[in-house]
């Protein structure tokens, strides 16, 4: 046996003798440098581009194989001129001889400096180096690329990587645009399989379009598995600063950090302990991705701490929004979890918080390629009023108005593509001044044909009950709306929702069926049609006193002087009602009635919605005693109709006693009477009463 050992030994020794020997005569006889032109010939050969190695080739070949570049270039394809398709300064790379005998690849430090890559393409679509690659489809170089990488699973290891000062640029002629990354930077430490590594990568980028400079730099501790195809960062550390008219403000900052694992075997992607500051904000969370190279999908959950949503508009290089209330607009929230696909993006478990509001539910869109919205929200209370700018002086224009009105048009094209599906619950709403609690709007939309129905409120110690439909199929738009409002305090209401004290009190009954066309106000206003019916009980109609109308009329007739006003301005009743044909835009009357104990009110007229200007006729009559209303004489009044005048605009109504026609018919009553007198009197006692209908028929 030992002789065997000893035999095996002087073999082993005589071998490395040999090799030592042949190494020691190639690095003292051997120069590459003889052999420059002979390898420039055959690359221009291979290739019909010009090689430049204009600095000394540097071999070493024991134990480590090495090689040493300087000031090398390519020449790049003919028509894309002079410049060099690639040249590089400095390279210096080698791998130890005894591995690769094994079929296994150490690599020691590679280290290339002033690297210059110029991409390009010419007018006609035609790349810079298509003659350099194979005709070889991507598929089947994705799958060798795999394969190689999982045949040298475990055998390649690399000393480390470091790139100095690089620069890779891109022309397209085509498209008339270039990019540039410069003072690249790349240094990693030694590559193994398996092992964690740090790498660092930085540069300048310049772009063309969108126009953008700045600096992008990357940080991480990778690990490598290539016999399992998975690849792992810890620590990313991604930073971007740049400028440029195509990023909001026209400079940002960006930062994100996470951990990834990506896994090629599996083809999944998951990002743990994600942080995304950008804006002012910061975003946290966790996003898995699977079948990323087929159907690829997204889950994971997003959050944002309290941010200032002011701060954030401004960050997007606009003004922050004038509020009435300096506080809104100031606090929000957001948590959520999410699931993406090619086909839709759905967000679920929503929170958002808004100042002292809160938004639950869930909304997405469940087809992207209809753009199908879905949604099912809940939010606790808000208070819109305080997030409207403040009152503009009367007459001046809101910053909104051109937008809104330049936007009407585009709404029924907007609305015919619209595909939605949603329900959404308010417990409590302030809006335009008015209260509204226990909201729910169910809505529908498809094919242009729009559905808001059913919609509830409680509102003023009443229910609200609506259907409203938008027909966008049609040209103008059709809205149509059945709506009405049950048991609500009129006065309450009409008080919050002009900032006025109100004109009419009482509990108040509606219901109204309308329809018009168009997409502006003054539109609507112009094709109003339709129906509808009121009711009040006990309640006042303030800024008229009928009462004192009828002493006035009283006085006139008796041809004394008009009494001083006395009590309130307003005409109590038990019940006001009526119904309202609405068309053109007009709304009339002819059956407007109202009772108390002391008048009768009957009315007739019409409402100009578009011109708002009032035409309408109160007739008054005593029921009851005036006494303890300013003493005036029942009889003066007795039989006799008081017609009142109401003119003027809805914001200024006005109200007058029409005295010629209250003479005019107070002599025809008068004359009525001594006629029936003069023919009564002269009849037989049995005819009277038939003799009275038929003057009064006759008469009247």
């Amino acid at each position: 046996m030992k002789t065997v050992l000893r035999s095996l030994a002087i073999v082993f020794g005589l071998i490395l003798l040999v090799v030592g020997l042949g190494a020691a005569y190639l690095a003292l006889v051997f120069d590459p440098n003889t052999y420059r032109d002979r390898l420039a010939a055959e690359v221009e050969r291979q290739t019909g581009r010009e090689l430049v190695i204009g600095g000394d080739i540097g071999l070493s070949l024991f134990p480590w194989l090495g090689v040493e570049l300087a000031e090398v270039s390519l020449g790049d394809a003919p028509g894309f001129g002079d410049t060099p398709f690639v040249r590089v300064g400095q390279v210096q790379a080698r791998a130890r001889i005894v591995p690769l005998l094994r079929g296994e690849v150490d690599v020691d430090r590679v280290v290339l400096e002033g690297l210059e890559l110029k991409l390009a393409r010419d007018a006609e679509g035609r790349p810079n180096w298509a003659d350099l690659v194979s005709d070889t489809s991507e598929d089947d170089t994705h799958r060798r690329g795999r394969d190689g990488l999982a045949a040298g699973a475990g055998v390649f290891a690399i000393g480390g990587v470091e790139v100095r000062s690089a620069r890779l640029i891109w022309e397209d002629a085509q498209a008339g645009v270039r990019h540039e990354l410069s003072g690249l930077d790349l240094v990693t430490d030694a590559i193994r399989p398996g092992v964690p590594f740090d790498t660092a990568l930085g540069f300048d980028l310049a772009l063309d379009e969108p126009a953008l400079r700045g600096r992008f730099d990357l940080a991480g501790r990778l690990t490598v598995w290539p016999d399992r195809e998975r690849l792992q960062v810890a620590g990313l550390d991604i930073r971007f600063d740049g400028a440029g008219d195509s990023l909001p403000g026209g400079r940002q900052q960006l930062a994100l950090r996470s951990d990834v694992a990506l896994d090629l075997a599996s083809d999944s992607l998951a990002l743990s302990g994600l942080v995304l500051e950008v804006l002012g904000l910061r975003l946290e969370g966790s996003l898995n991705g699977k079948d990323l190279s087929a159907n690829p999908s997204v889950s994971g959950r997003l959050s944002a701490p309290r941010f200032d949503p002011k701060a954030v508009i401004r960050a997007l290089g606009e003004a922050a929004p004038v509020t009435s209330d300096a506080s809104a607009l100031t606090s929000a929230g957001l948590s959520l979890a999410l699931e993406a696909s090619s086909q839709s993006l759905m967000l679920h478990d929503i929170d958002l918080q808004l100042d002292d509001s809160r938004l639950r539910g869930e909304a997405g869109l469940a087809d992207l390629s209809k753009q199908s919205v879905r949604f099912d929200l809940a939010l606790d209370a808000i208070d819109l009023d305080r997030y409207l700018p403040p009152d503009a002086p009367e007459g001046a224009a809101t910053p909104g108005a051109a937008a809104g009105a330049a936007a009407s048009g585009a709404a029924p094209e907007a609305l015919r593509a619209l595909d939605m599906q949603g329900r959404l619950r308010i417990g409590r709403l302030v809006a335009s001044g008015l209260t509204v609690s226990e909201i729910e709007i169910n809505t529908r939309a498809e094919g242009g044909l729009i559905r808001l129905a059913p919609m509830s409120a409680a509102l003023y110690g009443g229910r609200y009950a609506g259907n409203v439909q938008l027909d966008a199929r049609r040209t103008p738009l059709r809205i149509t709306m059945d709506e009405s409002l049950s048991g609500v305090q009129i006065g309450t209401l009409l008080r919050d929702l002009t900032g006025a004290e109100e004109r009419l009190t009482g509990r108040g009954d509606l219901r109204a069926r309308l329809q018009a066309d168009g997409t502006t106000e003054q539109e609507v206003r112009r094709t109003l049609n339709g129906n509808a019916e009121f009711r009040f009980s006990d309640g006042a109609v303030k800024g008229v006193n009928v009462a004192q109308y009828l002493r006035e009329a009283a006085a006139r007739l008796r041809g004394q002087p008009v009494p001083a006003e006395s009590g309130p301005n307003q005409t109590d009743f038990t019940e006001l009602s009526g119904t309202l044909r609405i068309a053109s835009g007009v709304a009339r009357n002819d059956d407007l009635a109202m009772r108390s104990p002391l008048l009768r009110v009957n009315g007739d007229g019409s409402a100009n919605l578009v011109s708002e200007q009032i035409d309408y006729r109160i007739r008054a009559s005593l029921v009851g005693s005036l006494e303890g209303q300013g003493g005036a004489d029942r009889d003066a009044l007795r039989g006799v109709t008081v017609p009142i005048r109401v003119g003027g605009s809805f914001d200024r109504p006005t109200y007058a006693l029409d005295v010629e026609t209250l003479i005019a018919e107070n002599l025809s009553t008068r004359a009525r009477e001594r006629i029936e007198e003069r023919v009564l009197e002269r009849a037989p006692q049995e005819l009277q009463q038939e003799l009275r209908r038929g003057l009064r028929g006759l008469l009247r």
